[in-house]
């Protein structure tokens, strides 16, 4: 039985994974709050309900969460050369709390912004550093060493208890329909809170206060035949200080022979495998689910009669569906196969996008909402966590850090073009009901999912083609 500190370890970890995915979706539920839909800029005693969000500011800072993660996730190798893979987390941290203050307490929209920047740099490091912690814990522990699979896919179900989270906050704290005057602020200190936590946690075992013990007899032998995951090996030492009396995995990685991304790609033998799953994590956030996630509250809300609260029913259904949804994968990945399990998933979300937009465009509520619940569901089980598998099966160690920077900064890229461009290509692909007046209601807002229809498309035949059967 592991110790009571390798689970508060995992714990510990795993935090910087759950507020990465409360802030993917913190601003869904309580869009109304934060943009006074229908109310004039009301003023607190203290700080303004509104901060003067109109539509495209709202874009904006729901998309800076994505630059930031861009940054953070650029230079996390050079974080873990200065400060080690658990210092890094440690960084996570304090750079949340900073990013969950300047939120909560914002004045304006710029400084929302930049609390959404600083955010994002806390996310973009963590999302590079929390799964080679997770399997250094693994292997150091004789007790998971047969289970880092089990181990590693708590970063992913942290991710998704963390958006289910963020949607029941802004419930609970700006009411059925997100419009509770000033109480977005709630909810986006909800993530500094869950700092705090992981800082007192790192406070009762100060980087580089404990004693590692000797390692255990006959474990020496079989980490220096076992690779190591992300080829971080040379900084396994960093997760000593939270594990307390477990043994760590020793420094026989060199981290001069680990590749750069130019390395990577001007090797023939891995450029192919480097390239193509750089194009399925990036495709992996072009399918739309961001979108969902970022705005399915603003989406459904056009289909709903005044004082229907069904809309963020609907968006809180969503995030429950994808946090269940996940678990079905970790069983079906190993059985099934990655190749059959991503063609299912992105199938599955082609169809079902088809029907969401045809859904909208035609006032179907009921269609509406289940087709959108469904995207989530056949994404989460498939086109979800298959991708990030697929980063250290597509290349040796060596290569592993420059194939997972490199496809992870594609992918915020990607998350941010649409985040970005989201409701403004909507409102573009969508008509006036009153041609005479360009700000009348509109119609046909479903058509921007039949964009992603097509990009699912592409995906589809990316995978069939590249990934071996």
């Amino acid at each position: 039985m592991p110790s009571s500190k390798v689970y508060k370890a995992i714990i510990w970890a795993c935090l910087s994974s759950w507020f990465y995915g409360y802030h993917i979706t913190e601003l869904n539920f309580p869009a109304q709050s934060l943009t006074c839909y229908g109310r004039p800029n009301e003023v607190a005693p203290f700080l303004p309900h509104c901060i003067g969000l109109d539509q495209q500011r709202y874009s904006a800072v729901t998309a800076m969460l994505t630059a930031g993660g861009l940054i953070g996730s650029a230079v996390s190798d050079r974080v873990v050369s200065a400060e080690g893979i658990a210092g890094g987390i440690v960084w996570t941290g304090w750079l949340n709390l900073f990013g969950a203050l300047l939120m909560a307490g914002a004045p304006n929209w710029i400084v929302m912004l930049l609390g959404r920047f600083v955010a994002g740099l806390a996310c973009g490091l963590g999302v590079c550093l929390v799964p080679p912690f997770l399997a250094t814990v693994a292997r150091s522990t004789p007790e998971l060493a047969g289970r880092t699979g089990q181990i590693g896919t708590l970063h992913q179900l942290a991710i998704v208890l963390g958006i289910c989270s963020a949607q029941i906050m802004g419930l609970l704290l700006t009411g059925s329909k997100g419009d509770k005057p000033g109480a977005w602020r709630y909810v986006c200190l909800v993530p500094g809170i869950a700092s705090l936590v992981q800082i007192a946690m790192t406070a009762q075992n100060p980087h580089g206060d404990s004693k590692v013990t000797e390692p255990h007899p006959h474990r020496d032998e079989e980490r220096a035949s076992t690779p190591t995951p992300g080829g971080y090996g040379a900084n396994d030492e960093a997760a000593a200080p939270l594990l307390g009396d477990t043994p760590t995995a020793p420094s026989h990685a060199n981290p001069s022979d680990q590749l750069s991304i130019r390395d990577l790609l001007s090797t023939p033998a891995l450029r192919r495998p480097a390239l193509l799953t750089t194009a399925i994590l990036s495709l992996q956030q072009f399918s739309g689910v961001n979108a969902v996630l970022f705005y399915s509250t603003p989406v459904l809300l056009a289909l709903s009669k005044p004082g229907d609260t069904s809309a963020g029913a609907i968006s809180i259904a969503i995030t429950v569906v994808n946090a269940i949804m996940t678990l079905p994968a970790v069983y079906l990945v190993d059985r099934v196969g990655r190749r059959q399990l991503l063609l299912w998933s992105i199938v599955g979300m082609g169809v079902l996008s088809v029907l969401l937009g045809y859904g909208i465009d035609q006032s179907y509520r009921v269609l509406s909402a289940v087709s959108i619940v469904a995207f989530i569901a056949c994404f989460a089980f498939g086109y979800g966590p298959v991708p990030f598998l697929l980063i250290s099966e597509m290349a040796p160690p060596h290569a592993v850090p420059a194939l997972s920077s490199l496809a992870l900064m594609a992918s915020w890229i990607s998350s941010f073009i649409v985040a970005i461009a989201f409701l403004p290509l909507r409102d573009w692909l969508s008509v006036p009901t009153d041609p005479r007046d360009p700000h009348s209601p509109r119609k046909a807002e479903g058509r921007v999912f039949y964009v992603f229809t097509a990009m699912l498309a592409i995906s589809a035949i990316v995978v069939w083609r590249g990934l071996p059967k």
